[in-house]
């Protein structure tokens, strides 16, 4: 079986685009090769999509009509590249991971997928919106959208294109032959109320993670390794200005807090974000790190925090879970279901502060507590996100999906 990947980058963020799909698939025998938009490794089985040197500045400059237009995704030349690559056209099965970042255009997907089986993971709901990556409360996206109340949520428009948007993707679906992959089932419920994905076969298949890698490990050395008291009660999560993270949240919870215990705040992502705290708190701001020191990160911590108030998944709540710690999330999105929660972390109303002090004070008072939860969390990662077990499911359903076109 000959596979291809198609999404963003080879890098950084990998388990979001298919780069690290793509290696796995070589570990399993399998002759995979990856399409993206940014090329960052050596990979020789890795290829930027476009025609010719510069495509890079010719999708800046669409990028910046697109948003003069208020469109997404539609006027991109280069994935006409496709139709007559080789390397595509040898491929037995295509899967799309994230393809609206500025590279990609839809309205090639009904001839790409009348030539290839085609499989499209989606990783936020953009899909089934007339633009945003989240729609919150809004409804309007099981309605054809229009009147949009939030133009400014990520990815924004000037001017309210939302419903032209809802039914170009509604046209291109109809006219295409897709297999949808989500990975929650908060993500599977969103999908089978959308009138765009109606046409479409979707698939609940959860992403699974190396339990070699992360895994529980001992916590006070973990601590040492970091310059962290190896006594102390960290507190760990990501620092972005993502508006969908839950920072603002976390600050404001931080500030909140009364406890006696020595806390420190152990951080990855963006370095400086939560500077005001310094004088009252240890703080260690590790940077955008490897994944494989990400483990060490999530074995250093006591508790994660992760009150995203959007979220069609949560890797690093899977991956905190595998080394036996408690998360803390919001309702909302798809992490208490990803969590287990209450088994394999705790859930709190979106926006509440004072519950996310409650709990957090909590679990740092009770230390015998915090090991239950962490013991429950470790037994779920292993039995619902082994990487193994998730590879095996996209296998078995790249066969499914190849076998019915041949026979039809």
């Amino acid at each position: 079986m000959k596979t291809l990947q198609i999404g963003n980058i080879d890098t950084a963020g990998g388990r979001f685009n298919g780069a690290d799909l793509h290696r796995q698939l070589r570990e399993r025998g399998i002759k995979s090769k990856l399409c993206v938009r940014t090329k960052k490794t050596n990979d020789n089985d890795t290829w930027e999509l476009g025609f010719f040197f510069g495509m890079r500045a010719i999708n800046f400059v669409i990028k910046q009509i697109e948003k003069l237009l208020s469109i997404q995704s539609i006027l991109y030349p280069s994935s006409l590249q496709l139709y007559f690559d080789k390397r595509f056209l040898d491929a037995d099965i295509v899967h799309y991971h994230l393809i609206h970042t500025g590279f990609f255009s839809l309205l090639t997907f009904p001839k790409l997928s009348q030539l290839k089986p085609s499989v499209w993971t989606l990783h936020d709901p953009w899909a089934m919106t007339g633009h945003c990556i989240h729609p919150f409360e809004c409804t309007r996206w099981k309605t054809g959208c229009g009147k949009c109340p939030s133009l400014n949520t990520h990815i924004p428009m000037l001017i309210d294109n939302t419903k032209l948007m809802w039914k170009i993707k509604k046209w291109v679906y109809s006219h295409s032959n897709i297999d949808i992959v989500v990975a929650s089932k908060w993500m599977l419920n969103m999908a089978k109320q959308s009138p765009l994905l109606s046409k479409c076969r979707i698939h609940y298949i959860p992403f699974g993670i190396d339990l070699n890698l992360f895994r529980p490990m001992n916590s006070k050395e973990a601590k040492k390794s970091l310059g962290i008291d190896p006594n102390s009660t960290v507190l760990a999560f990501r620092t972005t200005s993502s508006e969908f993270k839950g920072l603002p949240y976390i600050k404001e919870c931080i500030q909140k807090l009364r406890c006696d215990e020595h806390i420190c705040l152990l951080t990855v992502g963006e370095k400086n974000l939560i500077d005001e705290f310094n004088e009252k708190y240890e703080i260690v701001d590790l940077g955008w790190i490897e994944e494989s020191q990400l483990a060490v990160f999530y074995n250093a911590c006591d508790i994660f925090l992760m009150p995203s108030t959007a979220e069609a998944f949560g890797l690093m709540a899977i991956e905190a879970m595998a080394c036996g710690k408690p998360v803390i999330v919001f309702e909302g999105t798809a992490l208490p279901e990803v969590i287990f929660a209450p088994k394999g972390g705790i859930a709190v109303p979106q926006g509440d502060v004072d519950a996310l002090v409650f709990v957090i004070e909590d679990l740092v008072i009770n230390p015998k507590k915090r090991q239950e939860i962490g013991n429950l969390a470790y037994n779920i990662a292993k039995e619902n996100y082994d990487r193994d077990i998730f590879i095996d499911r996209i296998i078995a359903l790249y066969r499914q999906i190849i076998e019915s076109r041949i026979e039809h």
